[in-house]
């Protein structure tokens, strides 16, 4: 039953997803708490960036780059693509989750009032699902010939 479940690509990835997550969750509460200091980031008198924003894009960067390569190599690692093409369909998926991302953090924090850390874990486990089936069938598609 153990070697059934550790073969099993939902739990592999969801592992994956959580370590990558982890990092994620981290990298934004030192980069809002201590990086950026919850203060919004002037940029060139042109812009502002809130704290919460500024501290998503670092985390999702590094969580990105967590979740692709343990995805790649423990969870998907039969795909014929090439590993530029898995990465650039990887990135766009990403972005595609970072913006739904963006907009449910947004929305638990003006509209509930959530703290941003507990928004940012809400909505990364929420929209994980989707995740999992679009790079399943996009990012690490398997060719007819590896499935039969």
């Amino acid at each position: 039953m153990v070697k059934a479940i550790l073969k099993s690509k939902v739990f592999r990835y969801f592992i994956s997803a959580g370590i990558a997550t982890w990092v994620d969750i981290t990298v934004y509460f030192v980069a809002f708490n201590y990086i950026y200091q919850k203060t919004n980031i002037d940029l060139f008198g042109m812009y502002t960036v809130s704290a919460p924003t500024a501290s998503l894009i670092l985390s999702y960067t590094m969580g990105l780059i967590t979740n692709f390569l343990i995805t790649k190599f423990l969870v998907f690692n039969e795909s014929e693509l090439a590993t530029h093409q898995q990465l650039l369909r990887f990135v766009l998926v990403a972005l595609f989750i970072l913006v739904l991302n963006y907009f449910f953090m947004h929305f638990l924090i003006n509209n509930f009032g959530w703290f941003p850390t507990i928004a940012r874990g809400t909505s990364a486990i929420t929209i994980g699902l989707l995740s999992f089936m679009i790079h399943k069938s996009f990012s690490f598609k398997v060719g007819k010939k590896t499935k039969a």
